[in-house]
């Protein structure tokens, strides 16, 4: 078993720093101007959301997740609203990519992700999204998301797994990977992050092929199908890999 030292240790080796003067906080405060000019007077609000305000982020994965929430009398849907947002920032001289719900941008040399919303009539905060993969627009709600996460406790688990997953090189899309983990740890004592990213791994290896993982803010939404059977496969024979080492430098460093 990894001891809880070893991977505290990686995990400080992999912590980013947050706040004001953060690198990702400045950066994603100069794009503010160009996302709020294409917003208009459609703007409800645009806050940090994703892996950076859950407290789950980092070295080598997403640097800030911002949501640009437009509210319900926006006329256009989702779909419309974020190819006209990814080609307002073409525009504007960046260099968007497509992502799964957002729009990637490599800007001072961090990846920020932004994701165009629009909010649901009713007020509980509720927005839709477009998925890029299956091309459909769905209803989320990102305080839900934040809110599940931060009751599971389970960050250094969540944060372990993404670091494992990307020395790996394994396609596990970053919510459906912290849904997993929070899975795999119910019931489990908290602040043993060792024995937890051990069984963290055994899950991937036994549960996640086949296990429909669902979005705690709506239910209809599989978050699971983000994954294609071979990659499934993949996520479970590195697990299996990781988890037959008896070193575990060579599983996490």
């Amino acid at each position: 078993m990894v001891s809880d030292d070893y991977v505290r240790s990686i995990l400080a080796r992999y912590d980013l720093p947050t706040g004001g003067d953060s690198p990702a906080e400045l950066a994603a405060a100069e794009l503010m101007g160009p996302i709020t000019e294409w917003a208009g007077r459609f703007l409800s609000g645009i806050t940090f959301c994703g892996s950076y305000a859950k407290g789950t982020r980092v070295k080598g994965a997403t640097d800030i997740d911002i949501l640009v929430s437009l509210g319900p009398r926006t006329p256009l849907d989702t779909d419309k609203l974020y190819e006209r947002l990814f080609e307002a920032l073409k525009g504007k001289g960046y260099k968007p990519t497509r992502q799964s719900v957002a729009i990637g941008l490599q800007y001072h040399g961090l990846e920020v992700q932004v994701i165009p919303a629009r909010q649901e009539w009713g007020g509980a905060n509720d927005h839709r999204i477009y998925e890029t993969a299956h091309q459909r627009v769905i209803r989320t709600n990102f305080d839900a998301h934040l809110k599940f996460t931060q009751e599971a406790d389970a960050c250094d688990e969540i944060r372990l797994t993404k670091i494992w997953r990307n020395l790996h090189s394994v396609r596990l899309p970053s919510f459906c990977l912290e849904l997993a983990v929070i899975d795999a740890l119910h019931r489990r004592p908290r602040h043993q992050p060792g024995a937890n990213m051990e069984f963290v791994l055994r899950y991937l290896k036994d549960t996640l092929p086949n296990a429909p993982i669902r979005d705690p803010a709506n239910f209809e939404n599989r978050v699971s199908d983000d994954l294609m059977r071979h990659e499934k496969i993949a996520i479970a024979d590195a697990a299996d890999a990781s988890l037959k080492q008896s070193d575990w430098s060579k599983v996490i460093w």
